[in-house]
């Protein structure tokens, strides 16, 4: 009886953590940049975004909010 209270738990447990791990995959797979950005457009290519604010706010590993916005486009 104590063997199958202990698999049960073992089982419990294993099941919470996967669903715990797959969780997180979905929440990296989300996408980094607007739809239509520079920077969408240039991910897509394989490539970086090259406009000097994308660049900056790269190099503080963020992404840039100002071509980040639906309908707003760099200068």
């Amino acid at each position: 009886m104590k063997f199958l209270r202990t698999l049960t738990i073992l089982a419990f447990a294993v099941s919470v953590s996967t669903g715990v791990v797959l969780a997180e995959e979905k929440k990296s797979e989300a996408p980094k940049y607007s739809p239509g950005s520079c920077c969408d457009k240039a991910a897509k290519d394989g490539k970086t975004c090259e406009h000097p604010c994308c660049v900056a706010a790269a190099k503080d590993s963020k992404v840039c909010k100002k071509c980040n916005k639906p309908g707003k486009k760099c200068e």
